[in-house]
């Protein structure tokens, strides 16, 4: 198991964007200098032994090439905007996925709400994720990705029972 959260969160966004997508992936660092921004994202909220929500940023230039890789596509031709949004949101899906497995274990149950494609804000408007818990920078194919993360306290459920909740991870 991970040590953090944020690790839960790296090794779970590499380890999807390169088995799934197929796509060249690290954590940025200063020395991987300015990258092309995000300008797209996808958004999804998860309820269970814990809520939150999971939110992948990315730039759009990369969402043919990651529908293709996705999908096995390799035809070099257009790939339609909502195949492309298609592929951004399983993405962030199997991430999510992976994250709280990685975090939590198999043994609670999660329900993953649909993601939903979200442009940048307009000016002035607040964003999606205002106080993330983890929010951390990826180099993907020459372009930031950025993944943030927010989860809330615990839930008490009737079978948690005496001893507790089933499964409980501080952090």
């Amino acid at each position: 198991m991970p040590d953090s959260l944020e690790q839960a969160v790296a090794d779970s966004t590499i380890h999807v964007l390169e088995t799934s997508a197929f796509m060249s992936v690290w954590q940025w660092s200063e020395e991987d200098g300015d990258l092309p921004p995000p300008n797209i994202s996808a958004t999804m909220t998860f309820e269970g032994a814990r809520t939150g929500r999971i939110t992948l940023r990315v730039a759009s230039d990369i969402l043919p090439a990651l529908s293709r890789n996705m999908m096995g596509d390799f035809d070099e031709g257009e790939v339609a905007a909502e195949t492309a949004q298609d592929a951004l949101r399983e993405t962030l899906n199997m991430i999510c996925g992976n994250m709280l497995t990685a975090w939590y274990g198999s043994e609670p149950v999660f329900h993953l709400h649909p993601p939903e494609i979200v442009l940048p804000p307009a000016e002035g408007q607040p964003d999606v994720e205002s106080n993330p818990d983890v929010s951390m920078k990826f180099c993907l194919d020459n372009t930031l990705c950025i993944v943030e993360a927010a989860i809330e306290s615990e839930v008490e459920t009737a079978a948690a029972g005496a001893d507790g909740p089933a499964h409980s991870r501080e952090e």
